[in-house]
């Protein structure tokens, strides 16, 4: 159909997924089921919303999956099967088959954002720790048109996401050339000056959103000159966001920290639609002095980007929070696996987007959820669309 050929030479030919994942190296001396078929197999959970291997064992059974790898046997592949793969698969392959989408997100302008309308476009990173199947991991995240968790490190235990949290930066700067940030997004866990140090070192800004303003001196300060409405040094802002609707202000003043200037805000925002917790209020601090108010707002909600749209929307569609593989190899090849499916599919949405006449045809009517748009792919397949 019309579709299926659609998405599946944008992965294979506009992403080159078929030129990555036919050369993941294959042990086995005589194999009946292409390394290729199984990776992309488990490349496509997100895509069905397969929260399982066994989901994925049964789907791979039916008809419909069959035509999409042009498959004879009894089905395409077992869970079994994948479970064994993903235990001998080097994770070396599965980092760099991630990072290889980098230069073509690039190519195709997703990795950059604008934080205000008539802004300058940057390329912005956010940095968050997470646990899913037993494993603590850190993830480094692009976010641009679309999220691109990009690299994904475990840390071994509880407690050491600021250590590797700062070798992935130092990671992200080697390997991702003119993709690296120009800004980079995290919680107040890292207000710290290792992680100041870190960041500048490599040209790059900070901001930091927090709550609570006794966490650091500086932040003390700030917040002495908000309360006694002091004038001087303060600068005030404010407006309705008619995307959250919510009416804003903004108290806003400089200072420094670890020996680099920055600037700190104190943000509250007020959304009358609810019914609990109607007034929010946060810190935000940066070190990149050009941001405006309304950019330094904006910039702080992005930082949920990564809890919202990656970590909790991966969980959702494929259930990594219950995956309890004890080795953290084979959970890891599985989790950047899907971390690209979710990248990928998402660049393939924005790209059709661009044509609204042909989104709204394709769309037809259906609620436009990211769940919704997939389900609605996942009908338009057929026809050998993965027969790689």
């Amino acid at each position: 159909m019309e579709y299926s050929s659609k998405v599946a030479d944008f992965l294979s030919e506009t992403l080159e997924i078929k030129r990555q994942l036919t050369s993941f190296y294959d042990i086995r001396k005589h194999p009946t089921i292409s390394l290729t078929t199984i990776l992309c197999s488990v490349f496509l959970m997100p895509f069905f919303s397969l929260r399982s291997l066994l989901a994925l064992d049964s789907l791979a059974r039916s008809n419909r999956y069959k035509r999409l790898f042009d498959c004879k046997r009894k089905m395409v592949v077992s869970d079994s099967t994948i479970a064994r793969v993903l235990r001998w698969i080097m994770p070396s392959q599965t980092k760099v088959f991630l990072l290889s989408l980098a230069s073509h997100f690039d190519r195709l302008g997703l990795l950059e954002k604008t934080l205000e309308p008539g802004g300058t476009p940057r390329r912005i990173g956010i940095i968050d720790g997470s646990v899913m199947g037993g494993h603590y991991h850190v993830t480094f995240s692009l976010h641009g048109s679309i999220d691109y968790p990009v690299l994904i490190e475990d840390q071994q235990r509880h407690g050491k996401e600021l250590p590797v949290a700062l070798e992935l930066i130092d990671t992200a700067h080697e390997q991702l050339g003119d993709c690296f940030p120009d800004l980079i997004l995290f919680d107040s866990l890292y207000f710290n000056a290792n992680t100041f140090r870190k960041v500048r070192s490599k040209d790059a800004h900070l901001l930091i959103k927090g709550s609570n303003p006794e966490f650091r001196a500086v932040l003390q300060d700030a917040q002495f000159l908000f309360e006694h409405d002091v004038v001087s040094g303060v600068e005030t802002a404010g407006g309705f966001d008619d995307e959250r609707l919510c009416r804003w202000s903004m108290k806003k003043t400089s200072g420094e920290f670890a020996g680099y200037p920055i600037q700190i805000a104190h943000l509250v925002e007020d959304y009358p639609t609810r019914t609990k917790n109607a007034l929010a209020e946060g810190w935000i601090v940066s070190t990149d002095l050009s941001l405006s108010s309304s950019s330094l707002r904006e910039a702080a909600h992005l930082r949920w980007h990564i809890e919202n749209n990656v970590f909790k929307r991966i969980s959702h569609l494929t259930g990594t929070k219950r995956f309890y593989f004890k080795d953290p190899r084979r959970f890891y090849s599985m989790l950047r696996l899907l971390f690209a499916a979710l990248a990928a599919f998402d660049a393939y949405i924005c790209i059709m987007r661009q044509s609204e006449r042909e989104f709204k045809r394709f769309v037809d009517g259906t609620k436009e959820t990211w769940k919704n748009i997939f389900s609605r792919l996942a009908d338009q397949l057929e026809d050998a669309a993965f027969s790689w």
